[in-house]
């Protein structure tokens, strides 16, 4: 369907030789975090970076549980840093569709090999009770580094009763990521994002605030079935804040504090683990990022999700689901021009299933579907590729990936991305450019050190 050039053949084949010369590595290669516990990477995670119960335990816990002998080790080998790397490769069926002779190309990375992604990143203890996971990336393609994650966390554990509690407080820089379970937005498959274009909308929640906030969470656990998290975010981009958003274009601003909510439930039956659960979101959201007398809009999210794991042996399957709705008053926007109607509605469902075998072999399945309120001046913004000319935010799609891993930390990908509807119609969504256009094929090879 989208040819199969040298330039392919030549990634494919390099990126293999490198997935198997990882292989030689030895077991002191595990990140960060597996040499903190002792553990091998299949303790906290069925494949990276899906958690298993042992896993959302470690992260309650705030990333400092250690081996027995954690101590005895030499001082510089406690110091939890680790690296990543991400080779990839994008295809998209039809990157020229709608394009003009003078149009800027947005896909000059388009059917070529790049290193995606550079990262380090301190990952485990800082103290008794005290861990982190902060990330900082090379993006490749936009040529940039930028803090990509933070999550300082702080945690105890007591008894009310009989029962156990774990409660603690995290300072953290995306709603979401604070999260235990793979069906909330920063956690959820797809886990890394091809080069290809992007759907019209997206909610708030669902990562439009990655990397640009900064807030403070605090959390517990109830007895092993009941997880709750209540926190405030702000706007990161002046002021001492600045770090948590350090490279990364701000996008969406927020005006004043923004709180957000999470409560799940979960059981654990010998193999078999679930959570369902409830979360949300309400904030104001600047109309210009660059004139705080232009006035704001508010947005208010409330989500609902679903997390199924079984894990036996050989075997281990999950299925999650996750649906989010937006509520938009966008009175500021209308009186600047920049949207039609004041109450505006967005929702979202992804839904997703895994198999791996051996840990080693396997993949997921992926539907996702945007449906919302037109309107031609949000969405018809002239932009021929990720814009709509019809103004509507309506999307849907699949996405089928295969997986091997030789070693624990090292995952090769291949991925396909179907468009079913963009921009509000499968056909031209834009003069020249049909929903199809935007399918992709995307090869990964990802590493961890």
């Amino acid at each position: 369907m989208f040819g199969t050039s040298n330039a392919f053949r030549l990634i494919l084949s390099c990126l293999v030789t490198l997935a198997g010369a990882l292989t030689s590595w030895s077991a002191s290669a595990l990140p960060s975090m597996a040499r903190q516990t002792g553990s091998p990477c299949s303790q906290c995670h069925t494949v990276f970076p899906e958690l298993t119960p042992y896993g959302r335990q470690f992260k309650l816990g705030a990333f400092s549980a250690t081996s027995s002998n954690w101590a005895q080790k030499e001082a510089l080998s406690r110091i939890p840093l680790s690296a990543a790397v991400q080779l990839s490769r994008t295809k998209t069926r039809d990157a020229n569709a709608a394009m003009g002779d003078g149009d800027e190309n947005p896909f000059e990375n388009d059917g070529r090999a790049i290193v995606q992604t550079v990262a380090g990143y301190y990952g485990g203890r800082i103290a008794n009770n005290m861990g982190a996971l902060v990330q900082g990336n090379y993006e490749g393609a936009e040529r940039r580094w930028a803090i990509e994650m933070a999550d300082i966390r702080y945690a105890r554990d007591t008894l009310v009763g009989t029962r156990e509690l774990t409660y603690g407080v995290t300072l953290n820089n995306t709603p979401t990521v604070t999260d235990i379970y793979n069906s909330t937005p920063s956690w959820r498959f797809p886990h890394t994002e091809s080069l290809s274009p992007v759907m019209p909308a997206r909610t708030l929640v669902d990562m439009s605030l990655a990397s640009q906030v900064a807030g403070v969470s605090t959390y517990a656990m109830w007895d092993s079935s009941i997880y709750a998290e209540v926190g405030l975010y702000g706007a990161a981009n002046k002021g001492a804040l600045r770090i948590f958003s350090a490279g990364v274009p701000k996008e969406t601003i927020l005006s004043g504090g923004a709180p957000y909510w999470r409560l799940a439930y979960q059981n654990e039956l010998d193999n078999l683990s679930y959570s369902v659960g409830t979360y949300g979101m309400s904030a104001r959201v600047r109309v210009d990022n660059n004139d705080s007398g232009a006035g704001s809009d508010r947005l208010t999210d409330y989500g609902v999700d679903g997390n199924l794991q079984w894990i036996e042996g050989r075997h281990a399957f999950s299925l999650r689901a996750n649906w989010i709705g937006e509520r938009q008053s966008r009175s500021a926007s209308q009186a600047a021009g920049r949207s039609s109607g004041n109450e505006l509605q967005l929702r979202t469902l992804n839904l997703d299933a895994h198999y791996y075998w051996q840990r080693k072999y396997g993949g997921g399945l992926g539907l996702f579907s945007v449906q919302g309120t037109d309107d031609a001046l949000r969405y018809n913004t002239g932009d021929p590729i990720n814009g709509s000319s019809l103004g509507s935010p309506k999307a849907s799609g699949y996405l089928v990936e295969v997986n091997y891993l030789p070693i624990e930390n090292v995952k090769a990908a291949l991925r396909y991305t179907g468009y079913t509807k963009f921009g509000g119609t499968r056909g031209e969504y834009s003069p020249g450019r049909e929903a199809k256009s935007n399918d992709t094929l995307y090869l990964l090879v990802w590493a961890l050190f």
